[in-house]
């Protein structure tokens, strides 16, 4: 198996992934420039100018920055399938292609920052990853020159905090915006240092804890930024060390990063957080001496929170909640709990060991409702209506799969309604951050807010209609600011604004009570965000001055603004042709085996696809022990047509007699080809259907007895129900297969085949847990020998879906450990993607009672559903499972086999 099939799986994966935004078979277009070919849908066409006009002045800029460039062309694929930011970089060597998401960060996001356009920002940061990470061996292997490995050595060997934290760095020195110098990358820096919470080194490509995931790009970006300043005398020191790295030597990262910066990487981080922290104090010790106004704690949620909104009786706290658990729209108590009606007893003295609990640092006032993600989508901007009802937005998908938000309603007491009739106003007016001319600004009335800085998230209208409440960037960090207004002929005329808070964390998120007299706000904190309230009606503390004090991270914790940047833009509208899947296809080596009771085989060959899979082949030669299976076959499929055809031919020779456990006389070779049809109907209900042809001559190795051919037309159709709340969720998947054919030897017999399964998950926030039934039968069999199903064995790539039916899978078994023309399974299995499981398998003939069940118990770990595919012809194509197995009754009883299958189709 090794690198380049795990390469295989991602890139199949990912293109899936790639042209979710509309379906493969629509007209597509192409926009080519010097370095790059850019791939777009109709939706995404003014996107794809904008993309083609910056990307080769951000190609400039990067290959200058990095020190090197790709020498073959990039391929870009543009998409927008979940409405949400997002880009990824393959850097595989001979075909190198990135996806853009097209939906831009909001104002609020933590994971983004400050940026002069979306796209000079996702952009620069994908092609930092290609140009960077695929700078080649200066010492490659044989190995590696025989079979054309298509990785390079910065891949293999740059943790995740380097690739990120680099493409983090280099986004900001090419722009002159991004995550480097923004206020929230120097807010997180600051608040996990203050409390002593950065991550530890081996924590620091990690993705535990809150905002684990995201300390790649932030601290990674500043260490390596921290690297550099530390040696001025060389401002080569990183593309030195990416030299390293790459070179003869063959250097370790951490033997390459000792040799480059003179210390081992965790020791110079260690410095790194030490001066971090060491600023940070300084920093919050400045501020506390300055004076702050930071109001009083109210609660700490486990995780991001956003649009905070007090309900209209003043008792009540919304906000919208992103974490791991309990995400979802939140309504906190806002009274002070009662006193006890009857105070508790008095505890029973004990004067040696005296000791009075410690006040908690921060209040948990109840929860008293919660709106979970809904099938595993979370709502999102709520705003109160009245006291009992609230409107948010939450995504919904359309007949291609593709998610778009839409608005819904919560009533409190009876539930969401995800499609309501009405959507009822909300009960504040609220302002959203519009992003023109590199910075975020609010309009009011189309007229802008003279904000000090970016505006940061939802701003709410003042209840008296004379002034607005928003974030925004103050001398480098997040505050609540207020702008007053009156009116002119109709028209809003703003007043200077004023600065409402000063924190050590950050704050925005503003939120009113109904009598204007208290604001409750968000803060940054490593433990999770909180929520603060501030009482209006005291004056704010007098600012006294106090020097600044001497830091060693300043300049890379938050750097000093730089000039704006121009990079360079082709005017257009740039010259477009339709997609061509024969240019962007790519050619690589195929395999497969199956390693088990049954036999051990192995698949080789090449295949070949492009990046909208309207064109993908297959052609592999089988080898394996005397048992088999050994063959060869080639296919092709083409998702150029909406019912997307695939065509496969096949050899196959099987001899069950020489199994290692159990023989069984049921040798056979088999001759045929396969042609289906495959419809995805991708929507809130996916539903799939795959008609099928398939013909096959089957005879005896040996010559033993007459061969006989079979030919058949068939249907495969299937559905996915959905329903979750919160952690917990059931997923229903019901299938049906039915074939009608003839076998012919001397004479016609007429056969049809009938396969029926339901496939239950359940979603639990412990681990999931699957039930599967399945039943079917065999009726108007030729013999007894030539139509039977049977049971045990492994599928193989080499057998077309639809001429395998007959085959009971199971790969801790023989094949053919039994046959008969009914059968009953069920399956329980716990788990994700290692899994404990029990197997339950009866097959008998007709006019037979049932036999006791066959049952198998295993572990297996299993890679079959890739990035969240939910589309059935993705998953069929390709599955990769290995498995510890242990039958408990029939000839293998109480033997434990291992078990491995790795099928591929195109």
């Amino acid at each position: 198996m090794g690198t380049r099939t795990i390469l295989r799986l991602t890139l199949s994966a990912a293109t899936a992934v790639a042209w979710a935004q509309e379906a493969p078979y629509a007209a597509w277009r192409t926009l080519t420039t010097a370095h790059y070919r850019i791939h777009y849908p109709p939706s995404l066409a003014d996107w794809a100018q904008d993309v083609g006009s910056r990307i080769e002045g951000i190609h400039e800029a990067v290959v200058e920055l990095v020190g090197y460039e790709s020498p073959v062309p990039v391929r870009v694929v543009l998409a927008d399938p979940r409405a949400e930011p997002n880009g990824m970089a393959l850097p595989l060597l001979p075909y190198p292609y990135v996806v853009l998401w097209r939906t831009e960060p909001r104002s609020d996001d933590l994971h983004s920052g400050a940026f002069s356009t979306w796209t000079e920002e996702v952009v620069s940061h994908e092609l930092v990853h290609i140009h960077h990470l695929t700078r080649p061996s200066r010492a490659p292997r044989v190995w590696d020159r025989i079979f054309g490995l298509p990785l390079g050595p910065l891949v293999l060997k740059c943790p995740r905090w380097v690739s990120e934290g680099y493409a983090t760095l280099a986004e900001g020195r090419i722009t002159g915006s991004g995550r480097p110098h923004s206020a929230i990358r120097a807010a997180t820096l600051r608040a996990w240092a203050r409390q002593g919470q950065l991550p530890t080194y081996e924590a620091l490509s990690g993705m535990d804890g809150y905002q684990g995931g995201n300390m790649a790009y932030l601290v990674g970006s500043a260490y390596l930024a921290w690297l550099e300043r530390s040696r001025p005398s060389d401002p080569e020191v990183l593309r030195r060390f990416w030299r390293q790295l790459a070179s003869r030597k063959g250097r370790t990262f951490d033997a390459a990063f000792k040799a480059t910066f003179g210390c081992w990487p965790a020791e110079g981080y260690q410095r790194f957080v030490a001066e971090t922290t060491h600023d940070a104090l300084a920093w919050e010790a400045r501020l506390r001496a300055e004076g702050l106004r930071e109001g009083e704690p109210v609660l700490r949620a486990p995780g991001t929170l956003r649009t905070l909104e007090v309900s209209p009786d003043g008792k009540r706290l919304l906000g919208s909640l992103e974490a791991r658990q309990h995400a979802g729209l939140c309504i906190w108590s806002l009274v002070p709990p009662a006193p006890p009606a009857k105070p508790a007893p008095a505890a029973r003295p004990d004067p040696l060991n005296q000791a009075e609990d410690v006040k908690p640092d921060m209040p948990e006032p109840p929860l008293l409702a919660r709106l979970p993600t809904l099938d595993h989508r979370l709502p999102t901007n709520g705003c109160w209506v009245d006291d009992r009802t609230i409107r948010f937005q939450i995504k919904q998908a359309d007949s291609e799969g593709t998610l778009h938000p839409g608005p819904a309603v919560w009533r409190l007491g009876r539930g969401a309604d995800l499609r309501p009739v009405q959507v009822p106003a909300p009960r504040a007016t609220f302002l959203e951050p519009i992003h023109r001319e590199g910075r975020w600004r609010l309009l009011l009335e189309g007229r802008e807010l003279p904000l000090p800085g970016q505006a940061i998230g939802r701003a709410v209208l003042d209840p008296t209609g004379t002034a607005v409440w928003a974030a925004s960037e103050v001398d480098g960090i997040w505050a609540i600011v207020k702008v007053p207004f009156t009116r002119a002929e109709g028209a809003p005329v703003f007043g200077p604004p004023e600065v409402i808070t000063r924190t050590v964390g950050g704050a925005w998120n503003p939120a009113l009570s109904p009598d204007g007299r208290t604001l409750y706000f968000t803060v940054l904190d490593p433990r999770g965000m909180e929520v603060r309230r501030l009482d209006l009606t005291q004056p704010p503390p007098p600012r006294v001055e106090v020097p600044a004090p001497r830091t060693f991270t300043e300049a890379t914790v938050m750097p000093p603004p730089v000039e704006t940047v121009h990079l360079p833009v082709v005017p257009g509208p740039l010259p477009t042709q339709p997609y061509r899947a024969r240019a962007e296809g790519w050619v690589q080596m195929a395999s497969g085996m199956t390693l088990g009771p049954a036999g051990e085989a192995w698949q080789v060959g090449i295949s070949g696809a492009d990046l909208l899979g309207r064109l993908s082949w297959q052609a592999l030669a089988g080898f394996g022990n005397a048992a088999g299976p050994r063959g060869a076959m080639a296919g092709v499929s083409s998702a150029a047509w909406a019912w997307k055809p695939a065509l496969a031919v096949f050899t196959d020779v099987e001899r069950p007699s020489r199994q290692r456990f159990v023989s069984v006389a049921a040798d056979r070779r088999r001759t045929g080809a396969e042609l289906s049809f495959t419809r995805d109907l991708l929507g809130e209900t996916p539903v799939w259907v795959s008609p099928v042809l398939g013909w096959e001559r089957v005879e005896d190795p040996d010559g033993a007895w007459t061969a006989f051919t079979r030919g058949f037309a068939g249907v495969r159709a299937g559905a996915r129900f959905l329903r979750a709340r919160g952690p917990w969720g059931v997923t229903a998947t019901p299938e049906v297969e039915v074939q009608t054919g003839t076998t012919r030897a001397d004479e016609a017999h007429p056969w049809t085949l009938t396969r029926a399964s339901l496939a239950v998950r359940f979603d639990t926030p412990a681990l999931p847990v699957r039930v599967n039934l399945a039943g079917g039968r065999l009726t108007h069999a030729a013999s007894e020998d030539r139509d039977l199903l049977h049971l045990g064995g492994q599928a193989t790539s080499l057998v077309p879906v639809a001429l395998d039916a007959t085959r009971l899978e199971q790969p801790a078994l023989p094949a053919f450990l039994a046959t008969g023309d009914r059968f009953l399974r069920w399956r329980g299995e716990a788990g994700g993607t290692v899994s404990a499981y029990l197997e339950g398998t009866a097959l008998w003939r007709e006019g037979a009672s049932r036999p006791p069940w066959l049952r198998v118990a295993g572990l297996r770990a299993a890679l079959d559903n890739p990035l969240g595919a939910t589309s059935e012809e993705t998953l069929r194509r390709m599955r990769l499972e290995i498995g510890v197995h242990r039958p408990l009754d029939g000839a293998m009883r109480n033997r434990t086999v291992a078990t491995v299958a790795l099928i591929l189709r195109p």
